[in-house]
């Protein structure tokens, strides 16, 4: 069993800004799923990003005020601002992309650790 901090790599002991630990154990066995299911999960983000950046923006059916108003609250809160769904899809794929890097890093430690790869750990789930 190792440690796995959220917050990037193996660092037993720390904690978060809200003073709770932000460390997870992680069996080595468990690793290579762990990983493939958060890879599995950046392609379902990608693809809804993708979409989203594609499909998701309205443009005004009238051109009365009302028509107009909608269309603007819709796209600021979908994909024009900082606070939008979008963006808030782009922060979670930013949090898939660290876990993946993450787990990365700790099956690599894992494979420091256990020269003889006993514990199989591997960089599974995206063919690499």
């Amino acid at each position: 069993m190792c440690e796995f901090w959220l917050g990037g790599g193996v660092a037993p002991g720390n904690r978060g800004p809200d003073g709770r630990s932000s460390v997870l154990q992680v069996d080595p066995d468990a690793v290579p799923m762990l990983r493939s299911a958060f890879v599995d999960a950046l392609a379902k983000v990608d693809k809804q990003l993708e979409l989203a950046e594609k499909e998701l923006r309205v443009s005004s059916w009238a051109q009365d005020p009302v028509s107009l108003g909608a269309t603007t609250t819709f796209n600021e809160h979908s994909v024009d601002s900082s606070r939008s769904a979008v963006e808030a899809l782009r922060a979670y794929r930013t949090q898939l992309d660290v876990a993946v890097r993450n787990l990365d890093r700790t099956a690599q430690q894992y494979r420091e650790i256990d020269g003889d790869g006993r514990a199989g750990v591997n960089r599974g789930g995206d063919g690499g």
